[in-house]
């Protein structure tokens, strides 16, 4: 299964961004600092070996994707 998230990386900042669910590892929010010093709340997907994603849905969005809510 796909699912479909907004980047989050500044590089593609509200991008709409779509991973294999079935891949996905862990997630955790955290702080993200960018290089002007702001400070952006993200959520890091670990996709191995594909390597970690940043995304603007929360851990408890991502869970609703999942399964299926």
């Amino acid at each position: 299964m796909f699912v479909t998230l907004t980047n989050a990386s500044p590089a593609f900042k509200d991008q709409k961004i779509t991973i294999n669910s079935e891949l996905i590892v862990t997630m955790h929010r955290n702080s993200a600092i960018r290089e002007d010093n702001t400070i952006d709340e993200v959520t890091y997907l670990f996709v191995p070996p594909h390597g970690t994603w940043e995304v603007q849905e929360t851990v408890e969005q991502v869970l609703e994707l999942l399964n299926g809510n």
